[in-house]
């Protein structure tokens, strides 16, 4: 079995994946605040700060893949809290992958990277990157210091653009923007699993969105290189097409 750091590993994102995949990997499960443990016996749990680059390197040793989750999500504040923290803490985990020989990181970075482009122009990920909020800011930062560690320290960096991951029974309202890049939660857990699985990358960034009708984010790479399979369409799924 693989073995799997998840930081964020309380979050959203997080839960879904790991309840649905923890007895095909060896999953820890790693976060700021871990209180409320509702995880399964096999799933390690680990407090740790992020902001403490020895905390990092406890959490990589022996492990196998990093999805790197943890951060502030925050498109609205432009604090500089956001800034500060997604930075630090993403400089720090890859830090430590590196320093652990871990084999691949994949980094939870937004379709926020791209959001000064219309809202009518579809987003390949090989164009530049136009963030729109200081959050976005942090994700392209990301992606940067990403690609220099594959490109110099041997690692795997794979950066995945995530849209409006949400779960249907959550919707309340969603706009045009949102519905077009919408990602469904099962579709998200079949992605971090191909880039779990697949060989032969070095530095990818992969856009991550559902099967929706009208897609913000183009997954032609994503299909081609992942063997990525969306189901789920924002526009049939929340009833939004006219008969």
């Amino acid at each position: 079995m693989k073995n799997i750091l998840i930081t964020g590993g309380f979050g959203k994102i997080a839960q879904h994946f790991i309840k649905n995949n923890h007895q095909k990997y060896q999953i820890t499960a790693a976060d700021i605040s871990t209180q409320n443990n509702f995880y399964d016996e096999n799933v390690i749990v680990k407090n740790a700060d992020l902001n403490n680059y020895n905390s990092c390197l406890e959490l990589c040793k022996n492990i196998d893949t990093i999805i790197h989750l943890a951060g502030i999500v925050d498109p609205i504040s432009e604090s500089e809290d956001v800034l500060y923290t997604n930075i630090k803490t993403t400089q720090n985990i890859f830090k430590a992958a590196v320093a652990t020989n871990c084999k691949k990181i994949i980094f939870a970075s937004s379709a926020q990277t791209i959001e000064s482009y219309a809202t009518d122009l579809q987003i390949r990920n090989n164009m530049m990157v136009k963030p729109k909020n200081i959050y976005g800011v942090s994700k392209c930062f990301g992606e940067a210091l990403a690609a220099y560690h594959a490109y110099n320290n041997g690692i795997t960096a794979i950066c995945l653009r995530i849209g409006a991951y949400e779960f249907p029974e959550d919707f309340t309202e969603m706009n045009a923007r949102d519905l077009s890049a919408y990602l469904h939660p099962d579709d998200c857990n079949q992605l971090l699993n191909k880039c779990i699985n697949t060989d032969g990358l070095q530095y990818e960034i992969f856009n991550a969105i559902s099967n929706n009708l009208y897609k913000r984010l183009d997954l032609s790479e994503t299909i081609s290189k992942l063997g990525y399979n969306p189901k789920a369409d924002a526009f049939t799924l929340f009833k939004l097409l006219k008969e």
